[in-house]
């Protein structure tokens, strides 16, 4: 197989489609409104790549926020993908162990059309909190996408000590075996291959190719795990990476058309509400 080229992914004749992609509040403020200078300079650069739609997260809260700091950062996804309907579509980003989370899910999910359900890291996938939004995912049929890694060093362990890795999600899986779920950025975060031993029987697990570690071989021994038809192209503001790591992998040119699009083309579709 040739190496693929950028008007190879232009030429693929389906959406081209980024799950995993960030805005940001104005001034870094998370009160503050959408900052829309970059909002239009993620389509100016999707542009450039050929990637069509990209699935947004407000980048601001991080760690035990209240739940007014993850409302303010949906409307923020929310103004984006309204200032950009054909081109940007909204995860809601809630706080699991917030009393409101399930409010703020029914609101964005059910009732503005958000993709589905964006966690972090207050607590492990696995943990009894998460079931019922787990469950509420899978009668509706929306994804879940949530943070992940397994950090070698001693201060980011510190920093994230409730950080989910692959052994959580394969355990998640199994309590929701009718929920698709996402890990995110396996190039980023830790150690992706040992990610991979769990992942392999967790088929309801699918995986986002973003972050910063590019590997050699590290696509094609993440399918040869796991199969490329889990796979989804993501750039978690990483856009040289992950295009770099999508068209140099050896995949069929089905796979490719998977990977690039038709895979989370799938998820959407199995949407029920």
């Amino acid at each position: 197989m040739r190496y693929r080229t950028i008007e190879d992914v232009k030429r693929l004749g389906h959406p081209v489609i980024d799950c995993h992609m960030h805005v940001r509040s104005e001034r870094g403020d998370p009160a503050g409104g959408l900052d829309i200078r970059h909002c239009d300079q993620i389509i100016e650069a999707n542009a450039k790549l050929g990637i069509t739609l990209s699935c947004v997260i407000d980048l601001n809260v991080t760690g035990p926020q209240p739940y007014e700091m993850f409302h303010r950062a949906n409307d923020r996804a929310a103004a984006a993908a309204a200032r950009h309907p054909n081109h940007m579509r909204a995860w809601c980003f809630v706080n699991p162990g917030d009393p409101r989370a399930m409010e703020e899910i029914e609101q964005r999910v059910r009732d503005e059309n958000f993709i589905g359900v964006k966690l972090y890291n207050q607590h492990r996938l696995d943990d009894p909190m998460l079931d019922p939004i787990l469950d509420r995912c899978a009668v509706w049929g929306v994804p879940v996408l949530s943070h992940a890694g397994r950090p070698n060093d001693a201060e980011t362990r510190a920093r994230q000590p409730k950080i989910s890795d692959a052994s959580h999600f394969a355990a998640a899986a199994r309590k929701h075996p009718g929920t698709m779920i996402i890990e995110a950025h396996l190039g980023g975060g830790g150690d992706w291959e040992w990610a991979l031993k769990y992942l392999r029987d967790a088929p309801s697990v699918y995986v986002d190719i973003a972050g910063s570690v590019v590997d050699e071989d590290m696509m094609d021994r993440t399918v040869a795990a796991i199969g490329a038809e889990r796979l989804l192209f993501a750039t978690d503001m990483t856009y040289e990476g992950s295009m770099a790591k999508a068209l140099d992998a050896e995949l069929s040119n089905e796979e490719f058309s998977g990977l690039m699009g038709r895979n989370f083309q799938r998820i959407l579709a199995r949407r029920a509400i």
